[in-house]
């Protein structure tokens, strides 16, 4: 074992002997209950056989927490990538979106906001505004949730509207690299049966990083988002929940540093082209629920509109610097995407009943989205400095140019599924959970390549399967469960906007279509409530059959790279949480996972980034771009991968805090607050290449203060993340259609802000 991981497990194992010897004090204080709604209802989290991490609002304050970024590595088996620094990858137990550049394919983690599933991934990108908690769930989620959760989910739950009270939060934040963050939150009771909550949220900071060759600062932040959300009691069984929500961001954009970037500090990159990156997000949703005679039904709608457009150096580096002669100059000019989806969900739940040893939930769901896709790519080939201008008909007749990737694509995605879910008690002791989804998916797109060249392109792919689970739950004693799973999720095929289209000169990698992805995994589990509800542990292990895997795959021919599935793989791991009081004003909380992960079957692919080596030096000696020499010396690269670890898995992450209350009298409750992270090293493609794929470990140490005024609406926040200023590294990124760029992405700087906050009761 490494070092940083050594010492992170030393620091665990402290903890956890300082937890078990304090419980011989005398406690005065339980953990307070968590609830969670991660089967479609509301139930204690120690009651729930699943896997869940939960993070409240006092969580995501104490420590900044502003996006789902800055979850990384805090839930066990849970990695939460930047990507091309316009796309977010969650990663759970090593099961995530590894074909996320091509706009067809479905993240394996879904993602709901209030009970809605929001379809476009540019969403997980929005700040946090106004939030009640955040659960994330590990595992496949076939039942409840369907398709798009192999490897888990994470619900969102805002704040409701309260209908008998006027409330008021107002936060100002200040720190250093300029930052200004403000929230402004109003509950308004209109009569006795309706109340409306409102949020304006705003994030400003400058640059954490800087391009000195175009004075550009990148890593800043500039956005700003709008919540309301109107609560109405309609009688005294129905409930309507009415939601909107307004995000926009426009700023430079994010810091890829180029591994090739010569310059020494890692803040600092040098890159010829400028980059800026504006998404604007638009969510409206209903909830309608009404009770009925030892049932309740509800209706859960939504319209989601979500847009991006990005300019970005693709090569990574300053091109006018001689010495970079490996990689030619590209820039991406732009991409343009927007996604239009509605939702449409109904459930039946059975009420709870002590008398009755059967619960149940039935329900329908339906999905319509709709991408579209404009990309430019330029690139320099004749290395003059400049990117010259073409026509379309030179694009069209195959004329060589300055243009790299060129695409003009519609998908339109529809999907229905209906599930089925009951808990039976058996006895005092046992109880069995079963459910099964169906679900029918559509894909249809049309897709133009370069202006047509080769036509357009009509695909419809189809994927119908069975997803669904199996529990057995046995009580141990009172507080203690232990539970045994099998669990089966799928992720829908597709089609690619490229892909191979001749086997004479070199063999096909990259098929029109893909299929489906399955996944089927046992999972054991123990939750105990400890020391009289003192502490909570939670502790699972699993083992994953993975099939089908999609990733992102390049063809020997030039610019046709698209979705591949490797055949077999496996994910075994195991994870742990506690959480102990073992004072009255002291709690810990300690969360670990060692995860292992392995492509088990043969199977042939092909590193772009070697590919396109060759294809840079076969252009320098003269050779055409899309004659058959480029193709048969790219072919000449593919190798098998068994054996290769599966991506952004880091085989260990640990988190451990400490809280400490403390009374100072009238003066108020000052809350203390010391954080240490770790995230383990993992190769960030399937490919394992040392040079590009390996990023490092690290460690974070985080702290914090709140004081709470005494009979004061006032209250006051100070920050310190990143204390020791590590520049570790978040992901690495390669370009599968530009010219091969690897770059990096670094967590945030060290920080400090400090906060005011002003309540209204």
């Amino acid at each position: 074992m490494n070092q940083p991981f050594l010492r992170s497990l030393f620091l665990l194992v402290l903890l956890l002997l300082l937890v078990c010897n304090s419980t011989q004090a005398q406690f005065s204080e339980q953990l307070e209950e968590i609830i969670v709604t991660a089967e479609k209802r509301s139930e204690p989290l120690d009651e729930v056989s699943q896997s869940i991490s939960v993070f409240d609002d006092e969580d995501l304050d104490t420590f900044a927490v502003e996006n789902l970024v800055d979850l990384n590595a805090l839930a066990p088996g849970v990695n939460i990538a930047k990507n091309e620094g316009v796309r977010t990858v969650v990663t759970v137990r090593g099961i995530g979106n590894e074909a996320n550049q091509n706009a067809i394919a479905n993240p394996s983690v879904s993602f709901h906001v209030d009970g809605i599933y929001i379809a476009s991934a540019f969403s997980m990108q929005n700040d946090l505004v106004d939030i009640e908690r955040i659960e994330i769930l590990r595992g496949p989620q076939g039942t409840l949730f369907g398709q798009n959760s192999t490897g888990g989910a994470i619900n969102i739950v805002t704040n409701q509207p309260i209908l008998d009270d006027f409330k008021g939060i107002f936060k100002l934040s200040a720190g250093n690299f300029g930052l200004i963050r403000s929230q402004a939150t109003v509950n308004i009771p209109v009569g006795e049966n309706v109340a409306i909550r409102a949020t304006t949220y705003t994030n400003r900071h400058d640059g954490f990083s800087s391009n000195p060759v175009l004075g550009q600062e990148l890593d800043d932040a500039d956005s700003v988002s709008h919540r309301i959300r109107l609560s109405w009691q309609v009688s005294a069984g129905t409930e309507l929940q009415v939601n909107g929500h307004i995000s926009d961001e426009f700023r430079n954009g994010p810091a890829q540093k180029g591994i090739l970037d010569t310059t020494p500090d890692p803040r600092v990159l040098a890159q010829d082209s400028a980059s800026s990156l504006t998404t604007e997000s638009l969510l409206a949703s209903v909830v309608l629920t009404h009770s009925l005679p030892e049932s309740t039904i509800k209706y859960l709608g939504s319209a989601q509109r979500d847009s991006l457009v990005s300019f970005r150096d693709n090569d990574r580096i300053d091109s006018t610097d001689l010495s970079q002669r490996s990689i030619l100059p590209a820039y991406v000019a732009p991409e343009d995407d927007a996604q239009t989806t509605t939702t449409h969900e109904l459930q039946w739940l059975s009420d709870y009943d002590q008398a009755s040893n059967v619960t149940w939930i039935a329900g329908v769901f339906l999905l319509d989205t709709t991408f579209d896709l404009v990309f430019r790519e330029l690139i320099d080939f004749g290395r003059d400095g400049r990117f010259d201008p073409f026509t379309r008909d030179e694009v069209q007749s195959f004329t060589s140019g300055d243009y790299g990737f060129i695409s003009d694509s519609s998908i339109e995605r529809k999907s229905s599924s209906v599930y089925f879910q009951t808990d039976y008690i058996l006895n005092d002791r046992t109880a069995l959970v079963g459910g099964l989804r169906y679900t029918d998916d559509q894909v249809t797109a049309n897709v133009m390549n370069f202006f047509g060249r080769s036509g357009t392109d009509r695909f419809t792919v189809s994927s119908k399967r069975i997803t669904g689970r199996t529990t057995v739950e046995y009580q141990i004693q009172e507080d203690t469960l232990l539970y045994g799973s099998y669990l089966r999720g799928f992720k829908p095929g597709g089609n690619n906007l490229t892909y191979g289209r001749e086997d004479t000169i070199a063999p096909i990698l990259v098929q029109p279509t893909f299929p489906d992805e399955v996944v089927d995994v046992l999972e054991f589990g123990i939750k105990s409530d400890l020391f009289n509800k003192r502490a909570f542990l939670s502790v699972s292990t699993f083992f994953y059959a993975y099939d089908n895997m999609q990733f992102q795959a390049t063809d020997p021919e030039v610019f046709e790279g698209g979705v591949a599935n490797v055949p077999k793989s496996s994910v075994r791991g195991i994870e742990f949480e506690a959480i102990a009081v073992p004072h009255s004003n002291v709690q810990f909380d300690v969360r670990f996972s060692w995860l292992d992960t392995e492509v088990t079957s043969n199977y042939l692919a092909l590193d772009n980034v070697e590919s396109d080596t060759i294809t840079n030096e076969l252009l320098a000696q003269g050779f055409g771009l899309f004659g058959p020499d480029i193709q048969q010396a790219r072919a000449r690269h593919i190798k098998n991968v068994s054996g290769n670890q599966l991506a952004k898995a880091p085989a260990n992450t640990a988190t451990a805090s400490v809280t400490h209350f403390s009374d100072l009298g009238r003066w108020g409750q000052l809350h203390s607050s010391l954080q240490y992270i770790f995230r383990g090293s993992y190769y960030h493609r399937l490919f394992n290449n040392n040079r590009t794929d390996l990023v490092g470990s690290y460690s974070v140490l985080n702290a914090s203060l709140h004081l709470s005024v005494y009979e004061s609406p006032w209250s006051f926040r100070a920050i310190a993340s990143n204390i020791t200023d590590k520049a570790g590294i978040n992901s690495k990124f390669t370009d599968v259609f530009g010219v091969g760029a690897t770059s990096v992405e670094l967590i945030p700087p060290r920080q400090f802000i400090v906060g005011i906050e002003y309540r209204i009761d």
